[in-house]
């Protein structure tokens, strides 16, 4: 009790700057006593704070107990003589100094009511005076304290508590401390230093990641335009005063070779028949070409047919699309090199080709569903192909293999000099039959529709193909 008077006595007079001679010195058990004052001073000024029905948070008692036991280090370094007693008083000052900024904020509150100019006062200005006037406060009293227990000259005394003041408010800042009761309002943002610099880093995050993936986006994108610009580049002019044939190919399925290869493939057949050297513009998904070869997906496919619509004869020359992928009943499988995935609905391509005004078309869809493309195409200027109709499945994509069925009944077996494209796919789908017979599944049921206009303009091609060969 002795001990507990006598730091009593030397905080009262500390508290308005009274030095107190021949002070009674006391031991840790008096230190002790008045960190748990402290400790429970603020345990109970976050209960008032958090107000009725708050949570208890055991983890904040941790945080009291680590910020407590780092202030009472950092202040030990600054206070050499009588340092128990010193201690005692500064934790002692330390309560009262929470105290008095708790009444000092609940006072301000009340300021907002009297006319006073927002510009002189406010909830920040207001937060700024009080803990400036606080830490006058304390300053001033702890170097009493300091003085009383070890008589020394003010400015010396002065030097030492502002680094004791120093070393509390950074320790302060530092300790991730967390309340030990929350209220329904409390927001983990702002519960310290640390979770309130984490908010503000992830809350700029977003508009970093935006910014770092438009730059991205507009180097993609430059990239595609360089590389369907290298392959535009080489097309051969056309011939004059005959039917140019034109090919825009797309491989749209990254992770299976099998549509590359079908693509080369069907392109090769078509070109013993079609004149198609120099004339054709090929749109790969796969990752062997990532850097040579433009994208299969609808930005470029759009592109590639307006680069070929300004070079061709709209009224007299022919395109033809050669589509090898997989299927959905919505439209033709797009699957990028990085995963990403889309498709090219029939109408998609139908207002592409229209949009154009390119009138005399093949279009050949290896796919499953790949049906589904013949009613938005088909006219007397259009001749469409497709592996299968708009309800069943085609088969063959497996990654080992060169030719999906309806690529190898078609290009591989069935197209050749002698034949027009009606010939080739009746002798394909037949095939195709036989094969899905043998496999005991459900035929695919290959479609077609043959413009009349259109196989009368290709006719002269597969009669001088046919010539050739004699």
């Amino acid at each position: 009790m002795r001990s507990l008077w006598s730091v009593l006595k030397l905080t009262a007079r500390a508290v308005i700057w009274l030095n107190t001679p021949s002070s009674r010195l006391v031991g840790l058990p008096s230190l002790l006593f008045w960190i748990v004052v402290l400790a429970a001073v603020r345990v109970a000024l976050q209960y008032g704070a958090a107000g009725l029905g708050a949570g208890f948070n055991p983890y904040g008692i941790n945080a009291i107990i680590a910020w407590v036991a780092l202030e009472v280090a950092v202040a030990a370094l600054f206070v050499p003589a009588a340092r128990l007693t010193a201690l005692s008083a500064m934790f002692a000052l330390l309560a009262l100094a929470e105290l008095a900024s708790q009444l000092l904020r609940m006072g301000a509150a009340l300021l907002p009511q009297i006319p006073v100019p927002s510009v002189l006062w406010g909830a920040s200005t207001a937060g700024i005076a009080i803990f400036a006037l606080v830490s006058i406060w304390w300053i001033g009293a702890m170097v009493t304290v300091i003085r009383s227990c070890a008589p020394r000259p003010w400015l010396p005394a002065v030097g030492r508590v502002v680094a004791v003041w120093a070393g509390l408010l950074l320790a302060t800042a530092v300790v991730p401390h967390a309340p030990v009761f929350i209220g329904r309002n409390f927001d983990i943002n702002t519960a310290n230093l640390w979770e309130s610099l984490r908010s503000r880093l992830a809350a700029s995050a977003p508009a970093a990641a935006t910014a770092a993936g438009q730059n991205e986006a507009a180097r993609f994108e430059q990239s595609q335009r360089s590389l369907l610009q290298a392959e535009v580049a080489q097309l051969v002019p056309p011939t004059k005063d005959t039917t140019n044939v034109y090919a825009v190919g797309l491989a749209g399925w990254a992770d299976q070779d099998v549509f590359l290869k079908e693509l080369d493939g069907g392109l090769a057949a078509l070109g013993e028949v079609l004149p198609l050297k120099g004339h054709t513009l090929r749109l790969i998904n796969n990752r062997e070409t990532l850097e040579s070869l433009p994208l299969a997906e609808p930005q470029n496919f759009a592109a590639a047919v307006h680069a070929i619509s300004e070079v061709m004869n709209k009224d007299r020359d022919v395109l033809l699309l050669l589509m090898t992928s997989h299927g959905e009943q919505t439209g033709f499988g797009l699957r990028l090199p990085d995963a990403e995935t889309g498709e090219l609905r029939p109408q998609d391509v139908a207002a592409v080709l229209g949009r154009e005004g390119i009138r005399n078309r093949i279009v050949i869809v290896s796919a499953c569903f790949a049906g589904i493309f013949v009613p938005p195409l088909a006219n007397d200027d259009t001749i469409v192909l497709t592996a299968a109709d708009a309800k069943n499945t085609s088969f063959g994509c497996a990654p080992e293999r060169d030719w999906t069925y309806f690529g190898d009944a078609l290009f591989r077996q069935s197209v050749r000099p002698g034949r027009d494209l009606h010939q080739a796919f009746d002798n394909a789908r037949t095939l195709i039959h036989g094969w899905a017979l043998m496999d005991h599944a459900t035929p695919s049921n290959p479609q077609s529709h043959f413009g009349p206009a259109l196989v009368a303009k290709l006719a002269p091609f597969f009669a001088a193909s046919a010539s050739a060969q004699k």
